[in-house]
């Protein structure tokens, strides 16, 4: 009878989330006992209870819907009345607890779930944890062999989700607009595959730096230049570019709030007021970071644009930090906001290139072969990136399918690749670097010495101190007493129509902004157009 007419009560505790209440389900979670759950779940009379609730553990409560005490008829409801875009306190959906589970045992029912889910919801894909990961990086970044290779179905699961979204042009624009796109090429990369129009030419424009990726980056760069005509006139090429994400979750009324541009901020409520309502990889909108920050006009101006109380992923309201200043803390990411946040350099970029390109590299530099080094770096150039974009630092746990990441410059000397030094230099890679190592376990058929006469302890080697100490291999130190020409990289049109065209007035459409409006002009015209055989070289 109590369970029955108290089953939105909560108790409060103090916990390790301060303020989180220990709900009633959380506590008949803790019985271990079937019994609480078939007197909530299967009474007609007891309805609308909030699965979604997050427990003092950081994980909502469906996410436990897996414990061996609990039904298979009682997780199908919980399932049934959970939100899948609800996060756990780290920023991860159930996709990413499924596959945790999956390491843990082997059930087919967490894959076959997975592929339920995704099925229904594929734009759970572009959804990024606190470390800026999305499940990709999470199954490719795995620090053993045995585990990436245990996670194999899950990858193969996500490319046919992905292939059957290419008929799908609103999805794969989704996709582009919150961060996924890079992705996307690494799916489908030298595949025939059946395609719209609409879908190739939106592909081509991440691989070739022109049309909606630009957009992307001038809107977010012209809020940080508090350039508002700049803005004005992306919006008025491409509307719903305000719904496009950074890695890190933010929208352009993420950093409107962020960077204190007021004007910005109002013209972004008065032209496309539900992306305030929109959420970080924590599930945090604008909202919350102006409560965070005690920005009374930012505040005053969402209040004004009927900005919405969400609860983020820590379970609490923008009003609960405006309200509760101790929350502005470490233990809730908040501590020095927003001056942390302004300053948190991404590694999306890199994370992209690894998976992407370092393969290809780290063979390329194996076999001391400079041409195929100058071919992957002219396609990273076509993009917009560069080999610098490439983490030059290495942490402990720092690791691509199951294999340690080392960095490029580590890599080729490591090797003694004196050839490809020359050219990694030449194409623009700074000496900086610092690889972390529990114990030295550089290859022993290392050519170069100071590599193999590490000790062997736990340690930080420099790329700096290990150039300082290529005493005995003179030709290997004279590599670095050189000045290099740069090497001219193939020039990426796009890049250079965008610094000739810096100086144009920007009350008319600039040149390469009409482009723009003509590329995606040509887009919306071949929407409709029939699907058709692409290869994505």
């Amino acid at each position: 009878k109590f369970l029955k007419f108290n089953s939105f009560d909560s108790i409060h505790r103090l916990t390790c989330v301060r303020t989180c209440s220990k709900s009633l389900l959380e506590y008949c979670l803790n019985t271990h006992s079937s019994k609480p759950f078939e007197i909530l779940f299967n009474n007609s009379s007891i309805i609308n209870i909030d699965v979604n609730i997050l427990c003092t553990d950081g994980l909502p409560f469906f996410f436990h819907c897996f414990n061996n005490f609990i039904s298979n008829d009682i997780r199908k409801i919980i399932l049934l009345n959970s939100n899948m875009y609800i996060k756990s306190s780290k920023g991860e959906t159930f996709l990413f607890y499924l596959i945790y589970l999956y390491r843990k045992n082997e059930n087919k029912e967490y894959l076959n779930l997975f592929i339920n889910i995704l099925y229904h919801y594929p734009l759970l894909l572009t959804q990024r944890n606190q470390q800026e990961q999305t499940i990709i990086e999470y199954i490719e970044f795995t620090t053993s062999t045995v585990i990436y290779n245990k996670l194999k179905p899950f990858y193969n699961a996500i490319m046919d989700i992905l292939i059957i979204q290419l008929k799908r042009n609103f999805i794969i624009k989704q996709f582009i607009l919150n961060h996924f796109g890079y992705h996307l090429l690494i799916f489908f990369q030298n595949k025939n595959l059946q395609m719209t129009t609409y879908v190739y030419d939106l592909l081509c424009s991440l691989k070739l730096y022109k049309g909606l990726p630009v957009l992307m980056k001038d809107l977010m760069q012209a809020i940080i230049d508090d350039d508002f005509m700049k803005l004005n006139n992306i919006f008025k090429i491409k509307p719903d570019i305000f719904y496009a994400k950074d890695s890190f979750g933010r929208t352009c009324a993420h950093l409107a709030v962020l960077h204190q541009r007021y004007i910005m901020l109002k013209f972004i409520c008065d032209n496309c007021n539900d992306v305030i309502d929109t959420r970080d990889n924590l599930n945090r909108t604008c909202y919350h970071y102006a409560c965070i920050m005690d920005d009374k006009k930012s505040i005053e101006i969402l209040e004004q644009s009927d900005g919405k109380q969400i609860l983020d992923c820590m379970n609490f309201y923008p009003n609960d930090y405006l309200l509760n200043r101790d929350l502005c803390c470490k233990e809730f990411h908040t501590q020095d906001f927003p001056q942390n946040e302004l300053e948190k350099k991404s590694s999306a970029i890199s994370n992209y290139l690894k998976l992407a390109f370092y393969s290809s590299l780290k063979k390329a530099i194996e076999n001391n072969s400079i041409e195929d080094i100058k071919l992957i770096n002219d396609k990273i150039i076509h993009m917009g990136f560069h080999l610098k974009d490439f983490n030059p630092n290495s942490s402990l746990n720092d690791y691509i399918q199951g294999q340690r990441y080392i960095p490029l410059l580590f890599l080729a000397l490591e090797h003694r690749s004196i050839a490809s030094i020359k050219c990694l230099i030449e194409l623009g890679i700074p000496l900086i670097g610092q690889m972390y190592k529990s114990k030295f376990t550089m290859n022993q058929n290392s050519q170069s010495k100071s590599l193999r006469t590490q000790p062997k302890k736990s340690q930080c080697i420099d790329v700096i101190d290990i150039i300082n100490s290529l005493e005995d291999d003179i030709e290997l130190r004279d590599i670095f007493k050189q000045q290099f020409v740069p090497i001219e990289n193939k020039p990426n049109e796009n890049l250079a129509k965008i610094e000739q065209e810096k100086d144009v007035n920007l009350e008319k459409l600039s040149k390469r902004q009409k482009i723009i409006k003509n590329f995606l002009t040509k887009i919306e015209q071949n929407d409709n157009e029939k699907s058709k055989t692409c290869i994505l070289l």
